[in-house]
Formats: structure tokens, C-alpha cells, sequence
């Protein structure tokens, strides 16, 4: 049986905490392959605010050592060809197997596999796949395709899935798992361009969805008997996923 495949999120990390002692805080005992957060700046992050670096070079290192991926999260909505142009010498400084980019525009990941053939590419949860009816088409572009944790509630539908080892499924989520728009993360990809705008969240607008916005754990033993084996979880303490 192929091995579980856990990313999991430097998110609310400081960059001088050593990862060693964060994932033996928040993630002990959890079957890691790979580890997402921030580096060096890029215009092409996105899914949050760059706030500056969550992990460090000897970090790197230290994952590298122990057979951990660097999972990168460049979910912009916005970059242009000169923004990607502007990260390639970024990129080039991961390129190798086992690291992997996480994006939402199809172009980019055109660039970036022509450009760098080592990385897994993967489809963000900003893909909003609420329906395997889009599978086909993100299969054609993307590696491995992260669901929108709804589809973790409906266990017939995730059944019928054939390829679900090129799924990444949700262990846990908390606000975005029932956000009605989604919204944040347009402002988040303008933020990290250097095109400030003021954030927005349903929450502002919203009430109603305010009481919705909990801290949610998935069965994940449900999911590995339907034969998921690729996994994203955030930490449970402190700031988590979204």
C-alpha cells in the first residue's frame, strides 16, 4: 500500500523557530512529505499575506536531510509574465524532485514546467473543486489537484474518483471549509504584488457567517479507506490555515 503523503503548514511559524522543534510541536507523529510557507519574497505568492519569511534557509536544509519536500505556495491570481520572469532566479534556487509549486493560474503553470520539469505542480484549493465533473481539465495541467474540503463530507462522490493519487484532500480546515465567497484571496494576491488594497473577507460583510467560521478536523481514516493517500493539514494551535 503506498505510503500517506502529509503536507503540512509553516503558517504563524518564525523564521528563527527551527522547524525541527515547530513540527514536533504541532505535528508530531504526522507522515510528512512536504512543508508549505513563506521564503524569500515573490510577487507570485497568494492563498495569504506575505509577512515575511516563515522558513529559513537552515530549515531547508533540515527538511532536505529528513526527505521533506519544500511545498511552495504561489497562488497569485494577478502576476504577469514580468512578475514570473522576475521569480525564476526564486525558483531556480528550489528547483529539484520532491519540491513542488502550489498555483491557481493555468499560464503559470505552462511557464514553470516548461521552465522547471523537476517540480510536482499542483492545482490550489483556489480552484474552488467543488464537483469532480473538473477533474478532467485540471488533470491535463496540474500533477496533483487539491479538492475544496467540501467534497471531504461526501464520501460517495470522492468514491467514484479513479486517479485518487493525484488527489491532495484536506485533514483539517477552518474558515475557508464554509466561506461563501472565497473573497480574501484576490486581496491577498494584490498585497504580495506591491498593489496594496484593503482587505476583504466575508466575515465584514457577512454576519451570519461568522459563527460558521470554527476550527474543523476531518475523519482521516475514512478518507485513507477510500484510498486517498495525499493529505494537507494545518496546525491546530495558534493561527491556522486561512
Amino acid at each position: 500500500m503506498e505510503a500517506l503523503d502529509f503536507s503540512v503548514s509553516a503558517r504563524g511559524k518564525a523564521e528563527t523557530q527551527p522547524m525541527a522543534h515547530y513540527v514536533g510541536e504541532h505535528f508530531f507523529g504526522v507522515p510528512i512529505r512536504s512543508i508549505f510557507g513563506f521564503r524569500e519574497h515573490t510577487k507570485l505568492y497568494g492563498g495569504r499575506q506575505f509577512q515575511g519569511p516563515e522558513i529559513s534557509a537552515a530549515d531547508i536544509r533540515w527538511m532536505y536531510d529528513h526527505g521533506i519536500g519544500y511545498r511552495i505556495p504561489l497562488q497569485t491570481i494577478q502576476a504577469s509574465y514580468e512578475d514570473y520572469k522576475d521569480s525564476r532566479a526564486f525558483l531556480a534556487s528550489y528547483h529539484q524532485r520532491g519540491n513542488s509549486v502550489i498555483l491557481v493560474r493555468h499560464d503559470i503553470a505552462e511557464w514553470v514546467r516548461n521552465d522547471f520539469p523537476e517540480f510536482e505542480i499542483e492545482a490550489s484549493v483556489i480552484h474552488q473543486v467543488r464537483s469532480v465533473d473538473r477533474l478532467p481539465r485540471l488533470a491535463d495541467i496540474f500533477d496533483i489537484v487539491v479538492l475544496h474540503p467540501c467534497l471531504n463530507d461526501q464520501v460517495e462522490v470522492l468514491s467514484t474518483i479513479e486517479h485518487k493519487d493525484r488527489i491532495r484532500l484536506f485533514a483539517n480546515a477552518r474558515c475557508m471549509y464554509r466561506c461563501p465567497t472565497m473573497e480574501c484571496y484576490k486581496t491577498f494576491s494584490a498585497n504580495n504584488r506591491g498593489d496594496p488594497v484593503p482587505f476583504a473577507c466575508s466575515q465584514q460583510h457577512m454576519p451570519e457567517f461568522r459563527s460558521q467560521v470554527n476550527f474543523h478536523a476531518f475523519d482521516v481514516d475514512q478518507l485513507v479507506a477510500l484510498r486517498f493517500r495525499k493529505f494537507k493539514k494545518l496546525r491546530s494551535k495558534g493561527v491556522t490555515g486561512y
